[in-house]
């Protein structure tokens, strides 16, 4: 058996009705983007107030960190030459220990040496 669904008739809905409805809506529409249009300009003259507020704000915090980048410049600059300093005596350090373990004179051996042979040399220059 097949059971019939009954349709309950709609109102007419014709074209008048669809153009009315269209421009109800366009008419919305129109409103709201005028309506958004009014919010962004308020929130504009609000926003430069503020932006300008910021800038005033933010005039004695720049001084700040000019005075902090300068003060955090001169400790890494004091830290740098401390390095450096470390690192040269590190070389010098691992430069003499390797001349010495391959028996090479010392400044000072090279000095006495030389003080030694012209020695020498003034004994030979009087005895010739």
């Amino acid at each position: 058996m097949h059971q019939a669904i009954e349709e309950t008739p709609t109102p007419a809905y014709g074209a008048a009705d669809r153009l009315n409805e269209v421009r109800i809506r366009g008419r919305k529409l129109w409103l709201a983007g005028l309506g958004a249009l009014g919010t962004i300009v308020d929130l504009d003259q609000e926003s430069r107030g503020l932006f300008d507020r910021l800038v005033e704000r933010g005039r004695p915090m720049s001084h700040r960190q000019k005075q902090v980048a300068q003060e955090i410049g001169d400790r890494a600059a004091g830290k740098i030459r401390e390095m450096r300093e470390r690192v040269r005596g590190q070389v010098r350090e691992d430069l003499q220990r390797v001349l010495r373990r391959a028996d090479v004179p010392t400044r000072a051996e090279w000095d006495a040496l030389t003080t030694h042979l012209e020695a020498l040399s003034r004994k030979i220059d009087e005895i010739a």
